[in-house]
């Protein structure tokens, strides 16, 4: 007891040692705490004033700058000489001239300047005053110049004396004596300006936004929480806290001294400010005096607050340092003692360790008995004794078979056993309790080994598991009934496979029906599109091609909505293949965004292609697959997007698991998807909402066949929507990484310099990635467009006309162009018009157009030199325009076999006017007799056109019995093309199966039926090179002059159903823009007047409308000059280019 009394005793002297300490060393920390933070606010304070006197500092320097330039001396001169400077004989007006240009290039290249004036201080009226409105940058014309002799800087501005310098106070903007919003903080800084005599002629002031001067105020405030800036009279101008920002104007009840008790101020500037209102902050204030101008008497006031409270929670931060550091020293002593303690208390411990030992034993619900090596009992728990209903005092030092009788084991011969192997023994067996119950025992008997290694005794255990042996039993009679249940279950699943076969019976059903009504849809389907096609090659007036237009889009809709339902079909039957085939996924994918640009030029959208991030020159997949994949999510994102931009992302990856993936990420700015319907997206038939399938149509069935797609070609796809920003569609495919071809891009443009004028953030982006990619460099103008052009050699300049920088980028080029008659670099303009290959604008400038959406191939040839296509002389064109058709079929005789007369109307248009012979029977069986009829004649058909869904007799039947019955029909090597309207996999197979020789899918295309016959008959055609076939798109040469037609159909490669098709579209639009260009001319809008003469004016550059695209062009150029432009000139342009016009639509309405 006394050594514990001691060891106490030395503990509670380490106690109050310990707390002595830490109280002088929590009074020191609490005073370096209050110390250091008096120090930060002192700090912050003084760096805040350097940044408003640096700032206004360097304002005043640029003011000086600007006091010091001639124009300022120059007019004092003038007006004291009747408007005429004697010095160098310039006049007033010419003096203002150069000063409203030096002006204006100042607020120009400083974004903090908003205004600079010259105000005469003998009437208070502004002389000269430049601003900054939005974007541009304006003189004021005279009539709007204001009196400004009632403002509060007047007075002050201009009573100033020669090099003193006036800086207002930090207010916001008025106008017109009113508050300007949004609010504008501004400030400004004035100088007098003298005459040569002395007289005082007015002062020039500079208006400033102090916008970015607050921000740079209010930023960073680190440890401090509060700066605010206040004038003389307790007026807050800003600070921190944006509610007391510019008091005086907004709120002039709330000033320092109403809203805060400040007590004054000590030799270092602290002091305590408190809020007036009951139970408000405390802070520990700093202030300093912030010198604006040249008087001393004019100044500001910089607080700088730091909350009581953070200080309070600083000190009690490091009190709770110093209490734990405490409480860690008392722990380290506690253990101390404790462990000494410890080894006190061990000796005891090891006294009680066989009681304790004693009582585990005792307390186990197993019996446990230790016996000699001859058997006898030494210890006999309280369990034993409930088991085997002796007491211990009956069973010590008796042998324990006298106990414990098993049935089945002897334990002395167990016993023995386990002395021997000296290991443990495990068994089970049985007893008769004293009441005559069965008892099942787990049984164990384990030799007690000393140190000496000597077994004297050993411990047997005897656990009584007559309820566990039961549970087992009823386990197995529950596996019976298991088993039962399992027998019933497989009669059910037997059930089941009957089910299912009578399921698979329905599908192939399902399958049959689609198949015929495939045939039965498409072969109508057919004979519409056909006779389409047949109609356009007849002469049409403008209405007439209009209406063929909407019906062809309704065909082209009604065979997508039958594609579409057949692909989900075979998908869902199993019959959709994947023909895996090797292609560039640049090219491929390129390709297909460039084939949907017409309908987002038509919207007005910028589709933009990312694909520099494809990494493989070849890859393996199925190309028509992945087309119909991305035109899916692409019309989508068209359709469902009315402003904006549409953006393609491409690459390829190679992942860990040695394979190639290629993904396809498409991001619009459309409408964009509830969160709650986008669920619904990937199912068949489902659409957002009913209200989206009502106003955009469709079949909801899209989205369905592209997952199911992308997963047979071991991809997947997802999507990312916000309603109303745009939604974002990505899919990939997987593919073997031994079957792709890597691709590394050469460095080809390395050294050159590009010089990039584009309007679109994206747009910008991507072609700078281009250009870096190629090894090329990039470079953007910052400043002024002569300040770029001068400071930089480029070897190309890509630009376009919606850039901000187009008109002055023009103005510089020509200039350039007048003084060296050629500009030693490329200029490349990206035109949102119909999709042409590159080609060559004629006019002043040099100028390569490339169509959007920009393809790298197209962008790499130009800037590699390579010559785009160039204007070619109407005889050029026309000579190109009567190029022979290549096919003639003269001497060529054809039998089609087709049950509809459309169909077989169809097959003759496209072949008669190729000087085929023709014949047509409507089913098998009259084909057969027609054929048999030309053997016996001596006569034998070239080709056999073969429909296979016919009635009498089909055409599978009818090809069998030509190629095997060759005798009687004669016609065993004639090859014959199969015309089907099944779209099921395998079909081709069983054509060819059946004995035809080639395949064709209706609805049939001209050019690819006259294909096949071609190849198939090339061997009986006649080659009459003078007689070669004119084609009947060969026009009349029209008197209007205006219309470069040929020069047209040149920049589409010759394509002249693109030339009709870009015409039509010309047509339908063009009426709307023209009422809307002399509208806005009417209304004097002059920037809608220059973007729709712009639009006008890509139109007719598309479809070659030369003169009235350069009248429209005079309009654009003149609208431009914005306020200085003449608006009679441009109603004169438009009168003239309104003729023009309707020359030009008689041209395109006169008959071919």
């Amino acid at each position: 007891m006394w050594m514990k009394k001691f060891f106490l005793g030395i503990f509670l002297v380490f106690i109050l040692l310990s707390g002595f300490v830490t109280y002088q060393y929590s009074q020191y920390a609490t005073s370096q705490i209050t110390q250091d933070a008096q120090k930060s606010l002192i700090s912050a304070t003084k760096n805040k004033v350097s940044l408003l006197e640096k700032s206004i500092a360097s304002n005043i320097g640029l003011l000086k700058f600007l006091h010091s330039t001639p124009p300022i001396s120059g007019i004092g001169r003038a007006l004291e000489n009747n408007g005429n400077d004697p010095a160098d004989n310039t006049t007033l007006a010419q003096w203002k001239n150069r000063l409203d240009v030096i002006f204006k290039a100042l607020i120009e290249n400083n974004s903090e300047l908003l205004q600079l004036r010259i105000i005469t201080v003998a009437d208070g009226r502004e002389f000269l005053r430049v601003d900054r409105d939005g974007g541009r940058v304006i003189a004021v014309p005279e009539q709007r110049l204001q009196d400004k002799s009632d403002e509060s800087y007047f007075g002050a501005a201009a009573e100033l004396e020669f090099g003193e310098v006036y800086v207002s106070s930090i207010n916001l903007n008025r106008e017109y004596g009113k508050i300007v919003f949004p609010t504008q903080p501004v400030y400004r800084i004035a100088m007098a300006i003298f005459g040569p005599s002395g007289d005082r002629f007015g002062f020039l002031i500079m208006n400033i936004d102090a916008t970015e001067l607050i921000q740079r105020f209010v930023a960073e405030t680190g440890f401090i929480n509060e700066f605010w800036l206040v004038d003389q009279a307790g007026n807050f101008v800003f600070s921190t806290n944006s509610k007391l920002d510019f008091s005086a104007q907004l709120n002039p009840s709330w000033t320092l001294q109403s809203l805060y008790d400040v007590t004054s101020f000590g030799a270092e500037g602290l002091a305590t400010i408190a809020e007036k209102a009951e139970g408000k902050t405390q802070w520990l204030a700093d202030r300093e005096v912030v010198y604006t101008g040249t008087s001393r008497d004019e100044h500001l006031f910089v607080y700088s607050l730091l909350n009581q409270t953070v200080i309070d929670q600083r000190i009690n931060a490091r009190h709770r340092e110093i209490i734990t550091m405490g409480g860690i020293s008392v722990s380290i002593l506690a253990i101390i003692t404790l462990v000494f303690y410890r080894s006190y208390r061990a000796s005891n411990k090891l006294n009680n360790a066989n009681s304790t030992f004693q009582a585990i034993v005792d307390g186990s619900v197993d019996a446990l008995i230790c016996i000699d090596e001859t058997g006898l009992v030494k210890t006999w728990n309280h369990a034993a004794a409930q088991l085997f209903g002796v007491p211990q005092s009956s069973v010590l030092n008796k042998p324990v078979s006298e106990f414990v009788k098993l049935h089945n084991v002897d334990l002395l011969k167990q016993l023995t056993v386990s002395k021997s192997k000296g290991s443990v023994l495990a068994f089970k067996d049985t007893f008769d309790d004293k009441s005559g119950y069965l008892k099942h025992l787990d049984i164990s008997l384990s030799p007690i080994v000393h140190r000496s290694s000597q077994m004297e005794s050993f411990a047997l255990r005897l656990r009584d598991i007559t309820s566990e042996v039961r549970s087992e039993e009823l386990l197995k009679q529950s596996n019976a009934q298991v088993r039962e249940r399992t027998e019933e279950l497989k009669r059910h699943s037997e059930e089941l496979e009957v089910a299912h076969k009578q399921a698979m019976e329905a599908s192939l059903a399902k399958s049959n029906f689609i198949s015929t009504i495939s045939h039965e849809m498409r072969t109508p389907l057919n004979g519409i599109m056909g006779t389409l096609n047949l109609i356009q090659n007849d002469p049409l007036t403008s209405s007439q091609q209009k209406y063929l237009t909407m019906a062809e889009r309704s065909v082209s809709t009604l065979a997508v909505l039958i594609n579409d339902i057949l692909d989900l079909s075979k998908i869902e039957s199993g019959k959709l293949e994947v023909h895996n085939q090797e292609f560039s996924p640049r090219e491929e994918v390129e390709s297909i965004v460039q084939s949907m640009s017409v309908k987002a030029i038509e919207k007005g959208l910028e589709l933009i292609i990312d694909t520099t991030n494809i990494h493989h020159s070849r890859v393996i997949s199925d190309p028509n697959r992945l087309k119909q994949v991305i035109n899916n999510l692409l019309n989508n994102a068209i359709k469902f997007t009315n402003e904006g931009e549409i953006r393609v992302v491409a690459s390829t990856s190679t992942l860990e698991q040695g394979s190639v993936r290629l993904s396809v990420d498409i991001f619009d700015t459309g409408i964009g998807i509830a969160q709650e319907n986008q669920h619904k997206l990937f199912q068949p038939f489902s659409q957002e909402s009913s209200e989206i399938a009502t106003k955009f149509g469709g079949t909801g069935l899209g989205l369905s066949i592209c997952r199911q797609l992308c997963q047979l070609m071991n991809g997947d796809i997802g999507f990312e929507s916000i309603q109303g920003k745009g939604s974002h569609f990505y899919f990939y495919l997987d593919m073997p990484e031994s079957e792709c071809d890597s691709d590394s891009l050469a460095a080809e443009l390395q050294g050159q310099r590009i010089g990039l004028c584009l309007n679109n953030d994206s747009l910008r982006n991507v072609v700078a990635k281009m250009i870096l990619s190629w090894g090329g460099q990039v470079s953007e103008p910052k400043a002024s467009i002569e300040q770029w052009l001068n400071h930089q050699v480029f070897d190309a300049i890509i630009f376009e006309a919606e850039s901000r920088h187009y008109n002055a980028l023009m103005k510089a080029l020509k200039t350039r162009t007048a003084a060296q008659s050629t500009l030693p670099m490329q200029l490349i303009e990206l035109n949102a018009s119909t999709p042409l290959p590159p080609y060559q604008m004629g006019g002043e400038l040099d100028v390569t157009v490339i169509s959007k959406p920009v393809l790298s191939e197209d962008l790499l040839a130009v800037l590699n030199g390579n010559d785009a296509e160039e204007d070619v002389t109407e005889e050029e064109s026309a000579q190109r325009s009567t190029k022979p058709f290549q096919v003639d079929l003269h001497g060529v005789r054809v039998l089609i076999v087709d049950d509809n007369d459309i169909n077989q109307e169809v097959a003759k248009g496209f072949l008669a006017p190729l000087n085929a012979s023709i014949d047509c029977v409507s089913n098998g069986l009259d084909a057969l007799n027609l054929v048999m009829e030309k053997h016996i004649d001596g006569q034998v058909y070239h080709c056999i056109l073969l429909d296979c869904q016919m009635p009498v007799m089909d055409g599978y039947e009818c090809a069998r019995q030509l190629r095997y019955n060759s005798q009687k029909y004669g016609h065993s090597n004639v090859p014959i093309i199969a015309m089907t309207a099944n779209a099921f996999s395998g079909e081709k197979e069983k054509c060819l199966a059946h004995g035809m020789s080639d395949y064709i899918t209706k609805p049939v295309d001209s050019e690819r039926l006259v294909e096949k016959v071609s190849r198939w008959t090339k061997k009986y055609q006649n080659q009459r090179g003078a007689e070669a076939i004119q084609t009947q798109q060969v026009t009349a040469k029209s008197t209007y002059k205006g219309w470069k037609k040929d020069q047209a159909l040149k920049r589409m490669a010759g394509n002249q159903a693109l030339l009709d098709k870009i015409v039509t579209m010309f047509q339908a639009s063009s009426v709307e823009y023209m009422e809307k260009l002399e509208s806005e001319i009417s209304a004097r809008n002059i920037d809608e007047v220059t973007q729709w003469s712009h639009k006008l004016k890509g139109l007719c550059g598309d479809i070659g409308a030369q003169d009235l695209r350069e009248m429209l062009a005079e309009m654009e150029k003149e609208a431009r000059k914005q306020e200085e432009c003449d608006i009679t000139q441009i109603e004169t342009t438009y009168r003239q280019a309104k003729q023009e016009y309707s020359k030009l639509m008689e041209a395109i309405a006169s008959p071919v």
